[in-house]
């Protein structure tokens, strides 16, 4: 068994492989020290060097493997010599022991455990052994190693913002490395689910684009460029249809119609209509600047449209990630009161379909005691699913906006009682608008000012 030695701290230095970088305040160590002296040895390796000339090696004091702080709040303790026990390690074994006690005392940001366990892998160890010897599990491991694909700069830098595992998976499902280093950026603030969400929704509409594109050939669609849209010449068969939302299984139009199919498909946002030829008045000729202006105003809407979705998007993720505790109950029931009041001015409607398959109600059961028997179910309930259910009540939807439904001119900003109430509602228990969502509220978007500049 090695022997306590006490060694100079001038001989000391930190372990340039050390998992941890910031070793952080020391002033209450190095005061405890100071009255106590130090009651943890410090466990070292001696610091072998190679002249780059001759080839010789010599030792030049020692390198600190356990008690990189206590060794900082000794010097700050004004301490000349400190306890070590001085061990035979290899390089590896001194990156897995420092690596092993760092997490022990879960000191290591989820940043430094990523290098750590890159640097093992970079020393021949395995997955499987680092998660043996860490406790971490094979699938951890490896989702760790991943982030080390990632910008490292912008790592370091978005590693000192508050961040959360569940940041990196959600990161990690971006496959296009370029996409999810700007995603990185957003990351740790209130940006970041919505640039997510919108990046997924892309990355879906190009996989599925092959797929759809079969199928509009099998169907004998023509495409159209949007501006032909514009006029009178084709009337629109079909609402939008997403390919990111698309079941590649499912047919992609089977309505019926006339003479030729045709269609519009956003490649940006994977929107997809279905046209037919206008049977009745031939279309009215316009000017270039008329036909200018309806692009600019369709190209207006269609932002509101992919706005709006993403932000409901954002809002029933939020609360499907909701638990009903004792804790926040009484906000969470507060939202069946804002619903309430709410239902009470403007005679909103709720989304019963919802409802009764949460209650686990037959939305098709229409019997004469069909409301007593959805009470007694709700009565029965699980309070678990509460926040679904009151959310549920504002039937909330991918078309709620701040704005009109007209989409023959510029959209203009108006106030939704509705959509205000149920922000508040949410960022009462914790949800964060991002700031698409505040510009559109309070009507300072720039989609709102595209006639100004058209």
């Amino acid at each position: 068994m090695p022997e306590l030695q006490y060694i100079e701290v001038t001989s000391l230095s930190p372990h340039p492989d050390n998992p941890r970088k910031e070793i952080g305040d020391v002033s209450e160590l190095a005061e405890s020290i100071k009255q106590n002296g130090i009651l943890q040895n410090l466990t070292v390796v001696p610091n072998m060097v190679t002249g780059n000339i001759t080839g010789e090696t010599w030792q030049r004091g020692y390198m600190v493997i356990i008690g990189h702080r206590r060794l900082a709040a000794a010097k700050a303790a004004g301490l000349k010599k400190v306890p070590c026990v001085v061990a035979d390690m290899t390089p590896k074994e001194q990156l897995q022991t420092m690596l092993l006690e760092n997490m022990q005392r879960s000191d290591l940001t989820v940043y430094e455990q990523a290098q750590g366990f890159q640097m093992m892998l970079d020393m021949g160890s395995t997955v499987e052994e680092i998660a043996e010897k860490s406790g971490f599990s094979q699938t951890t491991v490896r989702r760790r190693v991943k982030m080390m694909e990632l910008d490292q700069d912008k790592l370091r830098e978005v590693s000192k913002r508050q961040l959360s595992l569940a940041d990196f998976d959600k990161l990690a499902q971006i496959e296009d490395i370029k996409v999810r280093n700007q995603c990185l950026d957003k990351m740790g603030t209130h940006d970041f689910n919505q640039s997510i969400t919108w990046e997924l929704k892309r990355q879906a509409t190009k996989k599925k684009l092959p797929a759809a594109r079969k199928l509009l050939k099998k169907l004998g669609a023509k495409e159209l460029q949007n501006c032909e849209t514009w006029g009178n010449a084709y009337d629109s068969i079909s609402g939008y249809i997403y390919l990111a939302d698309w079941e590649e299984d499912t047919p992609l139009f089977d309505k019926k119609y006339s003479g030729q199919l045709f269609y519009t498909l956003d490649k940006d946002s994977g929107s997809l209509r279905f046209f037919e030829k206008h049977k009745r008045a031939a279309p009215e000729k316009k000017s270039p600047e008329q036909r200018a202006r309806e692009k600019c105003i369709a190209d207006a809407w269609a932002v509101i449209r992919e706005q709006a979705a993403v932000a409901y998007q954002l809002r029933s993720d939020f609360v499907k990630g909701l638990h009903y505790t004792q804790k926040n109950a009484n906000l969470i029931l507060k939202g069946a009161l804002t619903y309430g009041v709410l239902d009470a001015t403007v005679y909103s409607y709720s989304n019963g379909e919802a409802i009764k398959k949460l209650l686990g109600v037959d939305p098709n059961y229409y019997a004469q005691d069909r409301a007593s028997k959805q009470m007694a179910a709700f009565h029965a309930a699980d309070p678990e699913i509460y926040p679904a259910l009151i959310y549920a009540l504002f039937n909330d939807g991918p078309k709620e906006c701040y704005s009109g439904s007209y989409e023959k001119i510029f959209p203009e900003h108006s106030h939704s009682v509705k959509l205000d109430s149920l922000y508040s509602w949410l960022t009462s228990l914790g949800y964060e608008m991002s700031d698409e969502e505040k510009a559109m509220q309070d009507g300072s978007h720039e989609v709102f000012r595209k006639e100004a500049q058209s």
